[in-house]
């Protein structure tokens, strides 16, 4: 089986992704471009090994969009069993979609997640509906996802859900680990407090840690806080932590995939309140630790994945009553089994093989 991957940039998740799948078919993966600016240096650790990789030598449009001929070239020239576009929103994909529409060449649709919005021009609209409809075959990693692209034109009985995760099997954890051995992690790390909380994410307004850091005004001064990430607000968050004496909450910069797991292994709970995320690996990851997680109900991993009362809490913004509430509750062993037992059903492994398995079924088709 000959397929060809059409992706933005060489993101870790991606790689490991590619990697795994690389070993079942005969993999090519375009690049439209080595990174995305607005990311840490050390996001991009992982390296192809079991696919054709090519970074395409793309005109940069701003931090995401970019322009080049190069996968209409590779399309024309070569012969694909499946190729799969995984997006529309470039120039390099717009182009590229339209060159598959007019030669009536089939091709799978997949997004990493997708949000409708409330308020969007007929125009905006219309043109997504234009580049997302027309495909064989879509993959969507959740059911709210999968309703995105049916809003946008995409036929419901095309559209095939799989398991979106960054964690391979091997790193979920087989038990909760003991309290004992999460206070030894703690002391290793030399994080103090009674109980403590994990936020991970870019430090930026959409992940809304300022709404977090307002409401920590109100938790026990044992508790401990850990925002880890960077961004353009980190200067503002000392600043906050600073003015009101919040001696309880501690800032650590972006740390890299292996590393965020141990941390996440030793919080008693993690939060993700974001205002939006078209999916939000951090709560898969930190499930894997046995880790529960109190997340908005705006991101698609959260409605997915969380199950209020038994792996974490769902929480709306619109409440921060209900978000104290959910800081405050305990954090229990039920709990923390529930988190495992979900991450077990989410990993790279049962991705790549759902993703095989709707291959076979297009090609058959």
């Amino acid at each position: 089986m000959k397929v060809l991957w059409v992706f933005n940039h060489p993101a870790p998740y991606k790689i490991d992704f590619f990697n795994q799948l690389g070993q079942k078919c005969d993999l090519t993966v375009l690049f439209e471009r080595p990174n995305e600016s607005d990311r840490n240096a050390e996001f991009y650790y992982a390296k192809a090994a079991n696919f054709a990789c090519r970074v395409l030598n793309a005109v940069p449009l701003g931090a995401y969009n970019n322009f080049t001929n190069a996968v209409v070239s590779e399309i024309g020239t070569k012969k694909y069993d499946l190729i799969v576009m995984n997006g529309y929103s470039t120039l390099t994909e717009m182009k590229t979609i339209v060159f598959l529409h007019q030669k009536k060449i089939p091709y799978i649709f997949a997004i990493n997640g997708g949000i409708i919005r409330d308020k969007e021009s007929n125009l905006r609209r219309g043109l997504k509906r234009k580049f997302i409809s027309g495909a064989a075959k879509y993959l969507a990693p959740d059911p709210n996802s999968a309703n995105y692209l049916r809003f946008y034109g995409a036929d419901e009985k095309l559209i095939g859900l799989y398991p979106y995760s960054t964690v391979f099997a091997s790193e979920v954890l087989a038990h909760p680990i003991s309290h004992e051995e999460q206070m030894k992690l703690r002391q290793e790390e030399g994080i103090e407090g009674t109980r403590v909380f994990v936020s991970v994410g870019q430090f930026i307004p959409r992940k809304n840690n300022f709404t977090l850091l307002s409401l920590w005004k109100q938790m026990p001064k044992d508790n401990t806080l850990l925002l880890i990430g960077n961004g353009a607000e980190k200067a503002d968050y000392q600043e906050f932590i600073r003015d009101n004496g919040l001696t309880n909450v501690f800032i650590k910069d972006y740390e890299p995939h292996e590393k965020i797991l141990n941390t996440f292994r030793l919080a008693d709970c993690s939060i993700f309140l974001t205002k939006e995320d078209i999916y939000g690996h951090v709560v898969n990851e930190s499930l894997s630790q046995g880790t529960p997680v109190i997340a908005s109900q705006n991101a698609n991993s959260s409605l997915n994945l969380i199950a209020n009362g038994k792996n974490g809490h769902l929480v709306s913004l619109d409440r921060p009553e209900s978000i104290l509430s959910a800081l405050k509750t305990p954090t229990n062993e039920a709990l923390r089994v529930g988190a495992l037992e979900t991450a077990k059903e989410n990993t790279i492994e049962k991705m790549v093989e759902r993703h095989l398995l709707i291959f076979q079924e297009v090609l058959g088709k």
